[in-house]
């Protein structure tokens, strides 16, 4: 059991050096600059988290999707400074105290996983930080985001798992020896906790081979001072250590709550689907600071072993999974292979990654090769016809096959009215023959265009109005731009495979019946269109791929998957509407067009071929 730089019988191997008052005195009334880690020696955000308690954000850079940092057992938010700013250079990222930790508020008891997942969510969701997020656990970190993903998986884009506990897929007497280490820990921790309570002199941790003595308030991250953060940053967290009954509240309660954790996560193991993993293994499990030469103890190196196989059966979670290996790394990679950490992030930013290939070009998003199921299941059929469909008309979802597909890039957004515009201007548009206004009954309004669709709208509204062959011209105009053929409609199976983002349930939020959380549909859309990505955005970072406007696809609409293409090639359009019921928002929904048609419940999205 690795709890941010210990494991039950194991001896960690922490390096304090002596931090005195003197380098602190000596800045004083000289100019210097502020060391880079200065602003965790400092609240950043303090934002609440539903339960009374409010928790300390640290969020920097732009971009999607999120980067969140959950730290490991007696860690917090500094663990992170090395790495953070130069994540925050190319997306957004947020690290945090948990509850009763840094300068985070204490929290309501127990500190459960599921209890610190729930907080963090509340917390991003009230500073206004949206998902999709890209959850990286350290060690006892590695529960809580596992957990988070459990609960909130459809704002969750991947995760990273950093040297983490896998304690519940460990051989069961394992798993009883680092519980019986972790009473041991208790102990010892309460211990520390009285005597700051009580003023007291803090009492010396157990004495390890070869290290010097510490002190109680020596024994968080890797071991206080560390030697990578800079003076003040080290005074100020000694200073919290020696001073913050709230701090060993929380961390007794969160190792006392271990084993609840554990058959958590193995009554609630959920696939990812397609969402990446990168599982890092250091073989120095439960190692702060790696020694002078390799532990070669036979114990030691079959305790490894067996760690590394159960980090590696959180591979089976995803699709998209791979194990790295660390060169020369303690448990803490970020301090001793920061670029093995960043690398692991950015390989899964390869779904997800936003790019404009010119300033009038919308937002693409990539999307990650991959295998999913198309169409629904019988089971998924029934459920339709009970909630509005006929028989009839959810039967071109069948049969269910499998599909791969290369990495593309479809637009993060259906084309807005703005976008839209700009290639009206540029190719003279001409005024089209006419709208409909509902699909009911295709009759042609010649008041209404998509500039006039029957309603009003923001330049972010998507346009509507749009044939098939108008969708196809705006393609082509972005090509005529790059000079290149790579812009393009999405095919039926990219859109679905896009729709559900790693998903197999009715719909990509899950199979429960939330339409209006996350689309616009006749329930709720006021009777007209929505801005773009005024609704979360699924698991791939794209906005609206279920309601507000029908999308076109550029496949020939055939009556079953096994069928060919009727005479006259109908176009295939998908994802519901602002005008239709909820049932229609799923990913399997199929429905067909005239390529020629116009009506103020049908846009589209553009897709692109990647090198």
């Amino acid at each position: 059991m690795l709890r941010g730089g210990r494991r039950s019988g194991v001896q960690t191997m922490k390096s304090p050096i002596a931090l005195t008052a003197c380098l602190l005195s000596a800045l004083h009334g000289v100019a210097v600059a502020e060391p880079a880690d200065a602003r965790y020696a400092r609240p950043g955000r303090l934002v609440p988290a539903g339960d009374g308690a409010r928790l300390n954000l640290y969020c920097t850079g732009s971009g999607s999707p999120t980067v969140v940092f959950e730290s490991g057992w007696e860690d917090w938010s500094p663990a992170w400074a090395t790495v953070q700013p130069r994540i925050a250079q190319w997306t957004r990222v947020c690290s945090y105290d948990r509850a009763g930790a840094g300068f985070s508020d204490p929290g309501p008891m127990p500190r459960t996983s599921v209890r610190i997942a729930d907080e963090l969510h509340a917390a991003l969701h009230n500073a206004g930080i949206e998902g999709p997020y890209l959850l990286v656990g350290h060690a006892f970190g590695g529960d809580c985001v596992r957990t988070f993903a459990d609960r909130y998986m459809p704002e969750v884009a991947g995760m990273v798992l950093e040297d983490a506990d896998p304690t519940d897929l460990e051989p069961k007497e394992m798993q009883e020896e680092d519980h019986r280490g972790e009473v041991k820990i208790i102990q010892q921790l309460r211990e520390c906790r009285d005597a700051v309570a009580g003023g007291k002199p803090l009492p010396m941790q157990p004495a390890r081979p070869g290290q010097p003595a510490r002190s109680c308030a020596q024994q968080f991250f890797r071991g206080l001072p560390e030697a990578a953060w800079s003076p003040e940053l080290n005074a100020k967290l000694l200073e919290l250590a020696q001073t913050k009954v709230a701090m060993y509240d929380a961390y007794l309660s969160e190792m006392e709550q271990v084993p609840w954790d554990e058959k958590y996560l193995v009554e609630h193991r959920v696939s990812l689907g397609s969402r990446p993993i990168r599982v890092l293994t250091t073989r120095n499990h439960a190692v702060g600071h790696l020694p002078a030469t390799p532990n070669v103890d036979p114990k030691h190196l079959e305790y490894e072993r067996q760690i590394e196989q159960a980090q590696a059966r959180w591979l089976d979670l995803s699709t998209n999974a791979r194990q790295i290996f660390t060169r020369n790394s303690s448990e803490y990679i970020q301090f001793d292979e920061p670029e093995t950490l960043l690398d692991a992030i950015r390989d899964t930013f390869t779904a997800g990654t936003g790019f404009r290939d010119c300033a009038e070009c919308p937002e693409m998003v990539v999307l990650p090769a991959g295998r999913f199921m198309m169409g629904s299941t019988p089971a998924e059929q029934g459920w339709a016809a009970t909630h509005g469909a006929s028989a009839g008309a959810v039967a071109d979802e069948a049969p269910q096959h499998a599909v791969a597909l290369r990495s593309f890039a479809l637009a993060r957004y259906d084309v807005t009215r703005a976008e839209y515009a700009a290639f009206a201007r540029e190719t003279r548009l001409a005024r089209n023959d006419g709208c409909g206004k509902d699909s009911f009954k295709w009759t042609k309004d010649r008041d209404r265009t998509w500039q006039h669709p029957g309603f009003e709208q923001t330049d972010r509204d998507p346009v509507v109005c749009v044939s098939w062959h108008e969708a196809r011209a705006y393609a082509s105009w972005l090509n005529g731009k790059l000079h290149s053929n790579v812009y393009r409609l999405p095919s039926e199976a990219e859109w679905e495979y896009a729709a559900r983002a790693g998903t197999t349930s009715r719909f990509w939020w899950g199979d429960d019946d939330r339409a209006a959380d996350f689309a616009w549909f006749v329930g709720n859309s006021g009777g007209r269109t929505q801005p773009v990505g005024a609704k979360p955005a699924n698991a791939f970072g794209l906005y609206d791929m279920a309601g507000d406007v029908w999308q076109w696809t550029d496949d020939c609409y055939t009556e079953t998957y096994a069928s060919a293409p009727a005479p006259g090639c109908m176009r295939v359009d998908r994802g519901g509407t602002w005008l239709y019921p909820s049932w229609l928002l799923r990913p399997a929904t199929r429905e067909r067009n005239p390529p020629e048609f116009r009506d103020a419940i049908m846009g589209f999205r553009v897709a692109r071929t990647l090198p």
